[in-house]
């Protein structure tokens, strides 16, 4: 398992949301199994995608970040990634 993460910056975090709604049928497209979003901020949120494995993250992250940047409104301002060491239900 691979566990991508990005931080965002955006106007309204919550209108996130919609955008993750539509955005998950491609993500799933391209091989996600999970995906999570965490307000950080009164302007950051923080999404967490888990991948099957790095090639799968890897050929669709940079993609996806980019088209959700487009509907949202917002911009890349971090990032982080690696395989998973442990997963607790």
């Amino acid at each position: 398992m691979y566990v991508t993460f990005t931080d965002w910056h955006m106007d309204h975090p919550e209108d996130g949301v919609e955008t993750a709604n539509a955005m998950w049928p491609q993500m799933q497209e391209a091989g996600a199994t999970a995906f999570y979003g965490v307000k950080t901020g009164d302007q950051e949120a923080r999404t967490m995608t888990i991948w099957p494995d790095q090639a799968t993250a890897q050929a669709a992250i940079g993609r996806l970040r980019e088209s959700g940047a487009q509907m949202a409104g917002s911009r890349v301002v971090g990032s982080a990634m690696g395989s998973a060491l442990f997963e607790k239900p």
